[in-house]
C-alpha cells in the first residue's frame, strides 16, 4: 500500500472503531439510546476537528465518553502519526522506521524532509506547552466568570444548563478548561456547557480573547509555528541569517487578509441591515462593544474553529453573513494544522495565477519565488472538486425524504441552511444553523464522508487512489481547444 492508502485506512479504522466505543454503556450518560448513527457521526466529528453534532455533548455522553472524544480531536488535529512519532522519538528517545518517517511527511509534511523531525517535535511541544498555560488560565476565567446557563429561545423553550456552570466549583472548571484548551487549539468546536457552544459566555471577553489565541496557534500550521520559534531562537540569539520559508509568508498573509475582507463584508452586512444582529436591542446581543466582539469571534472562529456565542434559535446573522461565513469556511486555514477547507495557499496560488494572467504574466510569484505549475494545476483541482464535494453534499442532504427513511423533518431542510453546514463540514470547523439533528440517516453519512474528506485533504484524499501503470507513461501531439 502507498503512505497515503495507509493514513486512509487507520483514519477510517479509528472512526469506526470510536464510533463503536461510544456505544457502549460506559460512553454514555444515564437513560441515553444513542443509535449507531450519531455515534459515527460523533466520532468522525471529533477525529475530523469539526464540531458538528447530533447530540449535545454535554447532556449525551459521560465523563468517559467525553475523555474519548477529547482523545480523537487531540489526535485529529496533531496527527495519528505525529503523535506516534512524538512519543516514540521525544517521550522515550527511540528512533521510527523509515517507513514511518514517510507515512509521517505525508500526514503533516514540511517543505524540507530534513526538517520534518525537527517540526513536529518543536511544533507538537509548543502545543502541548500552549495547551498546560491555556488550561490554567481558562481554569481561573471559568472559575470566577459568571455565565448565563439558563435562557428562553424564540420559541418558548427554556435551555437550561445551569447544573453544568463552572463557577465556584473546582473539578467542573478544570474539566471545562481542560476540554476547551484542547477543543480550541485544535479548532474542533466542541464544548460541555450547553447546546449552544459558549452562549453563556456572550459578553466575557477574556474567554473569547484565549479562544481566539488559541485558534489562531491551531489554524496556522505546523511549518509557520516551527519558523515562527526558529525566528526567536535566532533573535535570542542575536543570528541575523534566519529567513521565513515561502509558505509560512504565503499562508500567514492569506489568513490575515481573509480576515479583513471577511470581517469588513460582515460588519457592512450587520450595520447595513436593519435585521442584523447590529440593531438587534435583545438581552442576547448587549451593547455596541459587544456586537463588536460577536462579530470579531465569529469571523475568526469561521476560520476552522466552530465556536459560537450565538444561540440560532434567538438571534440569527443576516443572510448575507452566512453567506461569507460559508465561504470563509470553505476556505480554512493553512495546510498542515488542525484546519480543513481547501487551506490558504490553495487560495492563494489561484488568486495570484487569476492576477497575472490578466496581468499577461506567465506562472505565480510571490516574494521573489517561482511556483511551480504542478502546484498551480494542482491548486485549481483542488478548488475544483471541493466545490463540486459541496455541492453534491448539500443537494443530497436537501433532497433525502423523510418519508424513505423516517427520520428527517423535511419542512426544516434549507439549502441554504444546508449549504452553510456542509460548508463547515467540509472545513472542519463546526458551526452550523441548527439543521444537523434534523437530517436523516443518509444526510448524516453524507456530511461523515465530507467531514472526512475535509480532515485528509482533497489531495490525499485523491492520492489514496493512485495507482501506477507503465503503459500510461505516453503523450500526444499537442492541440489546442477553445475556451471561454
Amino acid at each position: 500500500m502507498s503512505n497515503f492508502q495507509i493514513i486512509f485506512i487507520v483514519y477510517l479504522f479509528v472512526t469506526l472503531s470510536a464510533g463503536l466505543l461510544l456505544l457502549l454503556p460506559i460512553s454514555q450518560q444515564e437513560n441515553q439510546n444513542v443509535k449507531f448513527i450519531d455515534a459515527l457521526f460523533t466520532a468522525a466529528s471529533a477525529f475530523s476537528d469539526t464540531g458538528l453534532t447530533t447530540l449535545t455533548t454535554v447532556t449525551t455522553w459521560s465523563d468517559f465518553g467525553q475523555l474519548l472524544i477529547l482523545i480523537l480531536i487531540l489526535s485529529g488535529g496533531i496527527g495519528i502519526f505525529a503523535l506516534k512519532f512524538f512519543l516514540i522519538n521525544v517521550i522515550f528517545n527511540k528512533s521510527i522506521s523509515i517507513n514511518s518517517r514517510n507515512v509521517l511527511e505525508k500526514e503533516r509534511g514540511t517543505n524540507s524532509s530534513g526538517e520534518l523531525k525537527k517540526t513536529i517535535k518543536v511544533s507538537v511541544s509548543f502545543l502541548f506547552i500552549t495547551i498546560l498555560i491555556a488550561t490554567m488560565v481558562l481554569w481561573l476565567i471559568f472559575y470566577y466568570e459568571t455565565g448565563v446557563f439558563k435562557w428562553t429561545d424564540n420559541n418558548g423553550q427554556v435551555h437550561d444548563y445551569t447544573k453544568y456552570d463552572p463557577k465556584g466549583r473546582v473539578w467542573i472548571s478544570f474539566k471545562c478548561a481542560f476540554f476547551h484548551a484542547i477543543s480550541a487549539i485544535n479548532n474542533a468546536g466542541f464544548d460541555i456547557l450547553s447546546d449552544s457552544s459558549l452562549t453563556p459566555y456572550y459578553g466575557v471577553y477574556s474567554i473569547q480573547i484565549v479562544f481566539i489565541i488559541l485558534l489562531i496557534i491551531g489554524g496556522i500550521g505546523f511549518p509557520v509555528i516551527y519558523d515562527v520559534l526558529k525566528f526567536i531562537s535566532y533573535k535570542f540569539r542575536k543570528r541575523t541569517d534566519f529567513k521565513f520559508s515561502l509558505f509560512s509568508k504565503v499562508s500567514c498573509l492569506t489568513y490575515l487578509i481573509v480576515f479583513l475582507i471577511g470581517f469588513g463584508f460582515v460588519l457592512i452586512f450587520e450595520i447595513g441591515n436593519k435585521n442584523g444582529i447590529w440593531w438587534t436591542s435583545s438581552t442576547k446581543t448587549g451593547s455596541y462593544s459587544n456586537k463588536m466582539m460577536c462579530i470579531i469571534f465569529h469571523v475568526f472562529s469561521t476560520r476552522n474553529a466552530g465556536f459560537t456565542t450565538l444561540d440560532p434559535n434567538t438571534t440569527k446573522f443576516t443572510n448575507a453573513s452566512l453567506v461569507i461565513f460559508a465561504i470563509m469556511m470553505f476556505i480554512g486555514s493553512a495546510p498542515s494544522s488542525t484546519a480543513g477547507g481547501i487551506r490558504t495557499t490553495t487560495l492563494a496560488i489561484i488568486v495570484m495565477s487569476v492576477w497575472n494572467k490578466m496581468r499577461g504574466i506567465q506562472g505565480v510569484r510571490a516574494f521573489k519565488r517561482n511556483v511551480d505549475n504542478e502546484t498551480i494545476y494542482s491548486s485549481f483541482m483542488v478548488f475544483v472538486l471541493s466545490i463540486f464535494i459541496v455541492l453534491t453534499t448539500s443537494l443530497i442532504c436537501f433532497t433525502s425524504l423523510d418519508t424513505i427513511w423516517g427520520e428527517a423533518d423535511s419542512e426544516k431542510l434549507n439549502f441554504a441552511d444546508i449549504f452553510y453546514d456542509v460548508c463547515s463540514a467540509f472545513g472542519t470547523t463546526g458551526l452550523s444553523t441548527g439543521l444537523t439533528s434534523s437530517l436523516n440517516l443518509i444526510s448524516k453519512l453524507a456530511i461523515i464522508l465530507t467531514m472526512f474528506i475535509g480532515q485528509l485533504g482533497i489531495s490525499s484524499t485523491l492520492l489514496v487512489w493512485k495507482k501506477t501503470n507503465p503503459k500510461d507513461n505516453f503523450s500526444y501531439i499537442h492541440e489546442n481547444i477553445l475556451i471561454g
